[in-house]
């Protein structure tokens, strides 16, 4: 595919910004520019000349997960609390006019069970607080899928596979909070309904955990890693453990870690959204997880968007994969626009102090959302 657009920009009519894992944002000091992270006073910028182009309704800001580092937002009040709420609120602020949907990831759950259900809910709870422009979908603690249509061209669909997984091991507690959503399996036929009902429209699904990913959470591990792993962990730490230090790589590419796409769990939800995207599928899937730009196309045509490089100090390496477009361990965001007749570019903008700088563009559709897509989906 050219890296090029498809459409014309002066036809753009909506435009959506993708982050994630914008969770550990540099704060700003009293009395300083609120502005201060870089990426998201870069990301502002770009959203402020969205909105004074197309209007406020046209445009939206998705954060993909990892909203708040490490754990999530504090449900009881506290420094921890206050810290978390100054992290959503620098990402607030970074949409501008325009409208603000958060969705969840493994770090804002914190953990399993009751305590990680609570602090998730207690961010949907702050952030229905900001306003109307401002909310989270699915739902905290749900799994979905909540939907959001940005004109006459494009859905998009979200879901939450963690709140997949408590609706199936907490289901009391899942119903009361979730009433939509008392059988695991409903958001999923749910999910295929909205793929099927899109009145002409292009899909996006947009989730915290990638598909198809190029990095540590694909399994993707180098020698250096097997002699050198505490480089993954602090970049200055060239410290050699041959033999030994083949144990961390191994284990994550044997699927020890539930956050990674070969986990037995995590490859589940791959074939269960393919699945319940047959015959119809996403044009694109927008993802973070990873905290790296990666753009990849696969052999039946869907793109899949990695932004999870939100934050500055938590931008991973990226390998080699057939998939690839491009792949970037750079900071920065992306944004999809889409055109009069239905075309849909991608950017992907690098940031730094200096200032942005586009890594990657690209067409993702050519015109209107076909009538069916018949993606030929192996089983895995």
């Amino acid at each position: 595919m050219p890296d090029a657009q498809c459409g014309d920009p002066s036809n753009i009519t909506g435009s959506v910004f993708l982050i994630g894992d914008a969770g550990a944002p540099t704060l700003p000091k009293e009395g300083t520019d609120p502005h201060a992270d870089p990426v998201l006073g870069a990301m502002r910028h770009a959203v402020d000349a969205a909105v004074a182009r197309l209007g406020r309704d046209n445009v939206l800001v998705l954060f993909l997960g990892d909203n708040v580092y490490q754990t999530g937002l504090d449900a009881k009040p506290g420094k921890y609390r206050t810290h978390g709420e100054r992290v959503l609120q620098a990402q607030i602020a970074a949409a501008g006019e325009a409208r603000a949907i958060f969705t969840a990831g493994n770090h804002d759950w914190g953990m399993v069970g009751i305590d990680g259900f609570d602090r998730i809910r207690a961010q949907d709870e702050f952030l229905s607080r900001q306003g109307p422009r401002v909310k989270m979908l699915p739902p905290g603690g749900c799994g979905g899928p909540g939907v959001v249509d940005l004109g006459p061209h494009l859905r998009i669909v979200f879901v939450d596979v963690i709140g997949f997984n408590h609706a199936e091991f907490f289901t009391d507690v899942h119903e009361q909070a979730c009433p939509d959503e008392p059988d695991p399996l409903k958001p999923y036929r749910r999910f295929a309904r909205l793929m099927d009902e899109t009145e002409g429209r292009h899909v996006v699904l947009a989730t915290h955990h990638p598909l198809v990913t190029a990095g540590p959470h694909g399994g993707h591990y180098t020698w250096k890693q097997h002699i050198f792993p505490l480089t993954d962990f602090w970049p200055w730490a060239w410290v050699p453990l041959p033999i030994i230090g083949s144990a961390y790589p191994l284990s994550r590419q044997l699927g020890v870690t539930e956050t990674d796409v070969v986990n037995q769990d995590y490859t589940a939800y791959v074939n269960a959204v393919y699945l319940a995207a047959t015959p119809r599928a996403p044009v694109l899937v927008a993802a973070g997880h990873e905290h790296s730009l990666q753009v990849h196309r696969d052999a039946v045509g869907i793109f899949y968007a990695v932004s999870g490089a939100g934050s500055t100090k938590k931008v991973d390496r990226v390998e080699p994969m057939d998939t690839l477009l491009m792949a970037e361990a750079k900071p920065g965001y992306m944004r999809l626009d889409v055109h009069r007749k239905g075309s849909l570019d991608l950017e992907a903008i690098g940031v730094e102090r200096s200032g942005r700088y586009s890594l990657f563009r690209g067409c993702v559709a050519h015109g209107p959302a076909s009538e069916y897509i018949e993606p030929a989906w192996e089983k895995r």
